[in-house]
């Protein structure tokens, strides 16, 4: 905002959230020492008469207007958003443009100032501003939907559902913990944030992605991988550029009823790779975690379910799933 200002002289530039449905309001302004919630009451309360939104409403066009270009001066000084809201801040004059607009919520950019209107050769500057600071808005939303959806995908608890969000180029951008339990399991070699994926998983994506020809009108089936009773299965689900693996598994050898002991999802995380051949070490790695808590969650573990080793708690609550592992890697 304070871009802004230098290259168009303002006395209040301000980024306004607005939903004209509701009439909720956020800003953020330059300066801010007006912003007091009895002004921003009054603004919301004149909200629905403002000249500027309802031209970017009626017209859908969202390009830099002024005021002046769609209420005369006359008009303008007989509403009560000029007499209760911008008049006592001495704002006279005013221009705006709109960012972005999504799910009926409009952001706004709006220079105020008190003396003479904006001039035609600041409108043509915001004009050339508006599409970079609309990009820049774009990725601040994409950034905050990208945090909530890691937050979202940590929050999964079930540890037979994995989900990972790819990159550019096939890319781990993040996964959530049942995801990093199940690469773990089937692939010798896994992975992380930043990296790529198992070759076989890799190989399989490529063709999921590759346009269908005559000779293979069908776009592949879904990625399946067995080790002993138990099956993993993955699927691709595509948006625009973005895209996002779910695995799941199943286990043919497993009981139709399963106790979970009270157990917390981290716990059952921990008991997992414990009974399929990590260590205490190389468990807490997968989970991100340190070595000590990991035997903190072995002691509850036990203590829950009166259990005295790792298989027999294992059995208890994956049943024939639980089962150790073969010596050697992942197999």
């Amino acid at each position: 905002m304070a871009v802004a200002a230098e290259i168009v002289p303002s006395d209040i530039v301000a980024f306004q959230v607005i939903d004209p449905q509701t009439h909720h309001t956020t800003q953020i302004a330059s300066p801010d020492g007006w912003a007091t919630a009895e002004y921003e009451q009054i603004f919301r309360d004149h909200l629905p008469e403002h000249p500027l939104l309802r031209h970017f409403l009626r017209t859908g066009d969202g390009d830099a207007v002024r005021m002046s270009d769609v209420v005369s001066r006359r008009a303008l000084r007989g509403l009560g958003i000029y007499q209760d809201f911008y008049r006592p801040l001495g704002i006279h004059h005013q221009t705006a443009c709109l960012l972005t607009s999504d799910l009926g919520v409009v952001n706004t950019l709006v220079l105020s100032r008190g003396t003479t209107d904006f001039t035609q050769a600041e409108r043509q500057l915001l004009l050339l501003a508006r599409p970079h600071l609309a990009n820049l808005l774009a990725a601040s939303e994409t950034r905050y939907w990208f945090d909530a959806a890691l937050a979202a995908l940590e929050a999964i608890d079930d540890t037979s559902y994995g989900v990972i969000l790819l990159g550019q180029l096939g890319k781990i951008r993040v996964m959530n913990r049942s995801a990093r339990l199940l690469l773990d399991t089937y692939f010798r070699r896994c992975g992380g944030e930043g990296g790529t994926l198992p070759d076989e998983l890799a190989s399989w994506l490529t063709g999921q992605r590759r346009a269908p020809s005559l000779d293979d009108p069908a776009p592949p089936r879904p990625f399946t991988l067995s080790r002993g009773s138990r099956h993993l299965t993955v699927t691709l689900s595509e948006h625009h550029s973005s895209a996002a693996l779910l695995l799941s598994e199943t286990d043919a050898a497993a009981p139709a009823a399963i106790t979970d002991g009270g157990l917390t999802s981290r716990e059952r995380d921990v008991l997992w790779l414990v009974a399929h051949g990590h260590t205490s070490a190389q468990a807490a790695q997968v989970l991100r975690i340190s070595p000590r808590t990991v035997e903190k969650h072995l002691e509850h573990i036990y203590a829950k379910l009166g259990a005295a080793s790792r298989t027999e708690a294992a059995l208890r609550v994956f049943g024939a799933a639980g089962r150790r592992r073969p010596a050697g890697p992942h197999t």
